[in-house]
């Protein structure tokens, strides 16, 4: 059963959990409700995700139950999965909130007009699965952002999908000199969706999952949102070091030609190799 709105507290990092929130803060909750809480990591950047395993030192075992993850495109689950974390009871949502030029949220879910039934589509919705999925969506939809609540294994493809967009899109454009991430839907798309097909070939023998149908268009739709106006217009870009983009990708390849089985995703070996060879990977 998926939690109602529940309250929280700000920390700064590395600081020590409470074990219960301020009673005048919240006087209608109980004691047993003060002490159960949940606890939001955010990693919604290759920089943020850099920093996960000191977040998790920082937090007792017996409240890992409790940590809600945030995140936008960084396959984390690896780590995650090494302390226990990660399964279907653990809160993880994926948001498609982007800052525009003045530094404000903005929600980057986006139409696609109607299917074929006649229901109307959308691209980049963000959503959340776990024990405080209701908390999280209740937060967001009262700030004016969509949030979806699904059970984990749909929300896992939703979560896949954006680390696939991330990685594929960063690097097609990151070839090309670092163009924005709406043109490389524009004048790459081609490109692009040649190395989806690939990726999503080693996704089903490697991650046992699937890209839900129509991810093209959702992907290209989103790209294209990234151009906010003419002077901010999100640059496409690939990170040499971090492991939780293409790097990711990257090594189910190279593992799978140590055991000699063809390359999955030939492509995006190419294509990084060529980017990490030529300098055109941010560190």
């Amino acid at each position: 059963e998926l939690a109602p709105s529940s309250p929280d507290a700000r920390l700064d990092f590395g600081a020590a959990l409470p074990d219960s929130l301020d009673a005048a803060a919240y006087p209608a909750l109980d004691e047993d409700r003060l002490k159960n809480y949940p606890v939001y990591v955010c990693v919604m950047s290759a920089e943020a995700a850099a920093t996960l395993e000191d977040a998790l030192d920082a937090i007792p075992e017996e409240r890992y139950e409790d940590l809600v993850i945030l995140q936008r495109g960084e396959m984390i689950e690896p780590a995650l999965k090494r302390r226990g974390l990660g399964r279907e009871r653990q809160t993880q949502a994926t948001l498609y909130v982007g800052v525009n030029e003045y530094g404000k949220l903005e929600d980057d879910r986006c139409g696609l007009g109607e299917d074929a039934m006649g229901e109307l589509k959308y691209a980049a919705e963000s959503c959340v699965t776990g024990k405080w999925a209701g908390a999280v969506a209740d937060r967001l939809r009262r700030a004016g952002f969509f949030c979806a609540e699904f059970f984990h294994r749909d929300w896992r493809r939703q979560m896949i999908e954006a680390v696939v967009f991330e990685s594929v899109y960063g690097l097609v454009g990151a070839v090309h000199k670092n163009v924005p991430v709406s043109e490389v839907a524009e004048f790459f798309g081609d490109e692009v969706d040649d190395m989806l097909y690939e990726i999503q070939r080693g996704l089903r023998g490697h991650l046992a999952v699937t890209l839900l149908s129509g991810f093209e268009e959702r992907m290209a739709a989103y790209a294209e949102t990234q151009k906010r106006s003419k002077t901010d217009n999100r640059e496409a870009r690939a990170s040499k070091t971090s492991p939780f983009r293409n790097n990711f990708f990257y090594a189910i390849s190279t593992d799978a030609l140590a055991k000699d089985f063809p390359d999955p995703s030939p492509m995006h070996t190419e294509y990084w190799e060529y980017a990490s060879e030529n300098g055109m990977l941010d560190d």
